[in-house]
């Protein structure tokens, strides 16, 4: 581990980084621009990895964000008839509800309702595996993603530091709607009182900003979050396979890039399905980076999915002891309601012991944000970020290669 530059590999991966993004920009899951990166994350592992592997499965992005879109909709479509009190109530009310419904699903638990409605596209996650110099006794899981998000006009504009309030802010109208629409339709009352009728006119402007928040047609160049990471854990790997002799004796290194992160964790669950039960059969851990910026700003994700889902404490502690022997400030986290999920959460859900390590602010109100956004470029990315990181992985590769990593008592549930 000593004889890696860690500084010289930082900058080639952000180098390539810059390429990748500059030659194929956004990368929407299931675009074509996406499928083409992840080819070309495919060529590089081909140079050192003892298999490369592109997996090709179909999602529906579009289904992820929908409710943005739907909720406002049939607020308005809601609004005409009970200021009219011509009838007409029932179905803005079953629009309300199933609008709740799938944003519970889709973003609250990163569930599947609904997804059949929406067109399907072909995705593509990319897989390398390295193998030990003697028999495999361990795995380590390495992952980024590389499609990129849709761009989110909140961090865009001056109201970023307001973005967990433009979140929730509609909510209130939407309920109270709902709950007028059911007692217009149910004939428990015969008119909207005014003071009724005032609140919710009040809610339009929330409601138009909710609609307007994601721009589902255009994508952030989305270097940070996160090619930059997909191409760390390459170049990482390529510098472990160098040194087989020394560092992978008996531990098996699994490259994985997924596609369709941003639309709700679909290429790992993809890959998880397919893939989880062969990992099993020997002790593995995962390491996943997402949004890496500044390395004042490292921290290791123990909970996922909104802060409703258990990832592995023990990942977590180890790395950020490894963090913490190289010098770095690093804590571990639990992801926060409204944060979202990483592909760790799907590692998690397949019984794998798993952790994702970011490299940002995680305060509730910040400003500054370049993720989700057009400022999501190479110049955004921190190479001592990108560095940390390269040393958290070769120094957890040795932590499992000498036993002392953490597992969890009693294995994975």
């Amino acid at each position: 581990m000593e004889d890696i530059d860690f500084r010289a590999s930082a900058r080639t991966v952000l180098e390539e980084t810059d390429r990748l993004v500059r030659r194929y920009g956004p990368r929407l899951a299931g675009s074509e621009a996406c499928r083409s990166v992840a080819r070309e994350l495919a060529a590089r592992l081909e140079g050192f990895c003892d298999r490369v592997r592109l997996e090709e499965f179909r999602a529906h992005p579009a289904s992820f964000y929908a409710y943005t879109k739907i909720l406002p909709l049939v607020y308005v479509l809601g609004l005409v008839s009970l200021l009219l009190n011509r009838g007409f109530y029932l179905f803005p009310a079953l629009g309300i509800a199933g609008g709740i419904a799938l944003m519970v699903s889709q973003f609250a638990v990163y569930g599947r309702l609904g997804d059949g409605l929406f067109p399907a596209r072909t995705c593509v996650n990319v897989e390398g595996v390295v193998e030990p110099e003697g028999k495999a006794e361990y795995e380590l899981l390495l992952s980024g993603h590389h499609d990129s998000a849709p761009v989110a006009r909140i961090y865009s504009g001056p109201f970023q530091k307001f973005y967990a309030a433009a979140i929730f802010a509609p909510y209130p109208f939407f309920l109270l709607e709902l709950g007028l629409l059911a007692a217009r339709a149910a004939g428990w009352i015969r008119a909207v009182p005014a003071g009724w009728s005032a609140a919710l006119l009040a809610g339009l402007p929330f409601a138009a900003a909710y609609f307007l928040m994601i721009d589902t047609r255009r994508g952030s160049p989305g270097a940070g979050d996160n090619l930059v990471s997909s191409l760390l854990c390459v170049e990482i790997a390529r510098e472990l396979a160098a040194r087989k002799g020394d560092l992978l004796r008996r531990t098996r290194i699994r490259v994985l890039s997924f596609d369709a992160e941003e639309a709700g964790l679909r290429g790992s669950a993809a890959y998880m399905r397919s893939r989880a039960g062969e990992i099993r059969d020997r002790a593995a851990w995962m390491l996943n980076f997402d949004s890496l910026y500044d390395a004042a700003h490292l921290h290791v994700l123990d909970r996922d999915v909104n802060g409703f889902l258990r990832l592995s404490r023990e990942v977590a502690q180890d790395a950020v002891e490894c963090l913490r022997a190289d010098g770095y400030k690093a804590r571990v986290f639990p992801m926060v309601f409204g944060g979202g999920g990483t592909d760790a959460a799907e590692a998690a859900r397949a019984g794998i012991e798993a952790a994702t390590v970011i490299a940002m602010p995680t305060a509730v109100v910040r400003e500054g944000l370049v993720y989700h956004t057009p400022r999501d470029t190479p110049d955004a990315v921190g190479v001592d970020a990108v560095e940390a990181c390269l040393r958290l992985t070769a120094r957890y590769a040795g932590r499992i290669e000498s036993g002392t990593s953490r597992r969890r008592k009693g294995g994975v549930r």
